[in-house]
């Protein structure tokens, strides 16, 4: 006579419903939480030898940013919330008498996460920039955000600057005749924020000048250029564009006195890109070494590279962005340190070390029980 199963018609629960072989396999699932704790607990600050370089390079742009902001406001230019919801102050209109081109709104935005500094930092210290360096800089008034990133980059690494600005800007740029990059620059000259002032200085654009600015343009232009007591560059666009080409390179010998350790371009300019086929290929961030041309038309990034100087060019910020661990299109602004790229923590090696060993026995004894 057979004896009932006590447990007959019962609902097993989850531990009697593991096969014989899944028992182990949770052992080593509970052995790898284990060793990320272990981990976690062991980790060291700070593990970023550039981290309190980064630091103060984003600490040192959000004072910046405050600046500009009180500035503009005291000059009674209103800061528009549609297009600026973060109230940064570095944001212009979609468009004005000095606006170049179309620009991209998110991206704009995306530049003025303070943080951006911090990826300079990484940027610079990747290509090779040492203390005392001369950095060539190509600045835009189509980004005046990354300007200063770059600016107080330079500052926090002790690097010195060679620098040309231009006037005209992009959409969404620093393209509101009142309050241009030129502006920008001599605010925060005057307040300590940055020691330097452009080299000199160009109306910018992409075209013949007089044709793609119109009259009142190009007194807008004179006037921000005028403001700001600089030396100004007669560039003419397509026109003298392999003289303006030459005529940059020549200022950043002559400032640098010598060959310049890194070049860093912000935005699109046409004497920056020129206007041969490779340069709209041109990826974005620290460029490799084979980036070159002997194609005409080609302009200042290509004669860098030929000339064995790095190149940063910052035009693509979402991937720049996205690259480093920065939000796109923040719906707030960023404290000071976020993102990947100002992350001070590392792993301890030999807790790794050993977590991996522990694991690996553990896994080796998990397949030995499942033959």
């Amino acid at each position: 006579m057979k004896t009932a199963d006590p447990n007959a018609g019962r609902e097993h629960g989850p531990l009697h419903r593991l096969s014989a072989g899944q028992g182990p396999l949770l052992i080593l699932a509970a052995a790898a939480l284990l060793v990320l704790g272990a981990l976690e607990a062991t980790r060291s600050l700070p593990a970023d030898p550039l981290y309190p370089t980064k630091l103060a390079a984003a600490q040192r742009m959000q004072l910046a940013t405050r600046a500009l902001r009180e500035e503009r406001l005291v000059r009674g230019i209103p800061i528009e919330p549609e297009i600026d919801p973060n109230a940064t102050g570095l944001i212009g209109p979609e468009y004005t008498a000095i606006t170049t081109t179309l620009g991209y709104l998110p991206a704009k935005r995306t530049s003025t996460n303070p943080n951006m500094a911090g990826v300079l930092v990484a940027m610079l210290d990747r290509a090779g920039a040492k203390p005392g360096d001369c950095a060539a800089v190509g600045f835009s008034g189509s980004f005046p955000a990354l300007n200063i990133a770059v600016l107080c980059a330079l500052q926090a690494m002790e690097l010195r600057p060679a620098m040309v600005s231009s006037v005209g800007a992009s959409s969404y740029g620093a393209n509101d005749p009142r309050f241009t990059w030129l502006d920008m620059e001599q605010i925060l000259n005057e307040r300590g924020l940055s020691p330097w002032r452009s080299d000199a200085v160009s109306p910018g654009g992409v075209a013949s000048i007089p044709t793609f600015f119109g009259d009142e343009g190009i007194r807008e232009m004179q006037a921000a250029i005028a403001r700001s007591g600089l030396p100004a560059l007669d560039e003419q666009g397509d026109e003298t564009l392999q003289t303006d080409v030459a005529r940059r390179m020549a200022l950043y010998e002559t400032v640098c006195g010598g060959r310049p350790a890194v070049f860093i371009n912000v935005g699109g300019s046409l004497p920056a890109l020129g206007n041969c086929p490779q340069a709209h290929a041109l990826p974005t961030g620290l460029l490799p070494p084979d980036i070159r041309s002997a194609a005409p038309g080609c302009g200042v990034i290509f004669r860098m590279a030929a000339a064995g100087v790095p190149v940063i060019h910052l035009l693509n910020i979402r991937k720049i962005a996205r690259d480093y661990g920065l939000p796109v299109d923040p719906a707030h602004l960023p404290a000071v340190p976020d993102g990947r790229v100002m992350s001070q923590g590392g792993y301890s090696r030999t807790a790794a070390l050993i977590g991996l060993a522990v694991l690996g026995m553990l896994g080796s004894l998990v397949k030995s029980r499942n033959k």
